[in-house]
């Protein structure tokens, strides 16, 4: 079985945590007290460095200008180096100064340059150990990844049209720690097709927050300030998603399924159906409105509970209740209203997931749980 539990991020580069001393569970004197929270401190800065490097090393996660939001520099990662645990960077030669490596560096001595043939630290092919940087009017260093500095005090900050998403260093790390995320099993088993062949889903509950997030509680706040009723935010909520955030066909091409957490579909400024049905949830998990996960073939969308009416066809009950499809891919769309090109009907839902810890997938059809993997 296939559980969410320490991935740093699907897709990131897995950088290995280096963790202090244990705690000693009983501290005998003050000595003793402060020496455990100086490790405790160390270890927490390690996992925040990992985060970031982490982030760093896969910007289809994170937003272009994460580097220079984090360390006030045009600095660019060309490598993170997990074996040698080395970190390669480069920057224009117009934007070095001698303050840059204080910013990038915790000890800025350990940094080494690389130089040209004729020993320049700048051309058109810089060499710097077993690499070569081809960069023109570029430098080219590295130094040890555990050298590289964070601030733990710094806030990433992602503007939109209506409204600014900010994520501090602990939200951040609380992401990607799954502390945020409901968590759970990635795949759920659907059968198998016609040559035996087991046939899975991806379990996109697991990667939605629970209520009390706070960086979307800020963003949900400011987005829905002026509505009063659940249905106006589910609405508010959803032009945001579909009009604010783009829809991004490398995800959608992507050879395997790609899952973002909520932050990082905020952090890129969109996704495919994946992402964006993500985001929303996590968004209206932030509020009182109900929601539903609606998994159709090749396409997942979310059904909000309410009273939108049924002008196109697209509201189905669950017991009492009345949920309306709210397709986060359609720009514009209007709950209760709004048609979709494609030919989709409440007919095609097949699987409906309420997302939780550890939440069940329902076949819709019988209501039974389909089994994790």
């Amino acid at each position: 079985m296939n559980k969410l539990q320490k991935i740093i991020a699907t897709g990131l580069v897995a950088v290995p945590l280096v963790l202090g001393m244990p705690s000693c569970k009983k501290a005998e004197n003050e000595t003793n007290t402060n020496q455990t929270r100086t490790e405790q401190a160390r270890e927490d800065n390690q996992q925040l460095r990992n985060t970031v490097l982490g982030y760093l090393s896969q910007p289809k996660f994170s937003n272009s200008d994460f580097m220079e939001q984090i360390t006030s520099t045009k600095a660019e990662l060309q490598m993170l180096d997990l074996r040698a645990g080395m970190v390669y960077l480069s920057i224009p030669e117009r934007e070095f100064t001698k303050e840059v490596l204080g910013e990038l560096a915790v000890k800025p001595d350990l940094v080494e340059f690389g130089k040209t043939a004729n020993g320049e630290f700048s051309g058109s092919r810089i060499v710097l150990g077993d690499y070569v940087l081809r960069k023109p009017e570029s430098y080219f260093f590295r130094f040890p990844s555990n050298n590289f500095r964070v601030d733990e005090t710094d806030t990433i900050n992602i503007p939109y049209r209506s409204a600014n998403y900010s994520i501090n260093m602990q939200e951040l790390q609380d992401f990607v720690s799954n502390k945020s995320i409901f968590g759970g099993h990635l795949n759920a088993d659907t059968g198998t097709d016609r040559y035996g062949r087991p046939r899975v889903i991806a379990n996109h509950g697991a990667f939605v927050a629970k209520k009390g997030e706070s960086s979307l509680e800020r963003l949900v706040s400011s987005l829905t300030k002026n509505e009063s009723t659940n249905e106006g935010k589910a609405q508010r909520l959803l032009d945001f998603v579909s009009e604010e955030l783009k829809y991004d066909h490398s995800d959608a091409n992507s050879r395997a399924e790609v899952l973002k957490r909520p932050n990082e579909v905020l952090m890129t400024g969109g996704s495919d159906c994946s992402g964006k049905v993500i985001l929303y949830s996590s968004l209206l998990e932030q509020t009182n409105v109900d929601y539903r996960m609606v998994y159709i073939n090749g396409h997942i969308t979310v059904a909000v509970e309410g009273e939108y009416g049924n002008r196109n066809g697209l509201s189905f009950n669950i017991g009492d209740t009345t949920y309306s499809i709210a397709e986060t891919t359609a720009r514009g769309f209007q709950i209760g209203r709004s048609r979709l090109n494609k030919d989709l009907g409440i007919e095609d839902i097949k699987y409906i997931q309420r997302p939780g810890e550890d939440s069940k997938i329902y076949d819709a059809k019988t209501s039974n749980p389909l089994p994790f993997r």
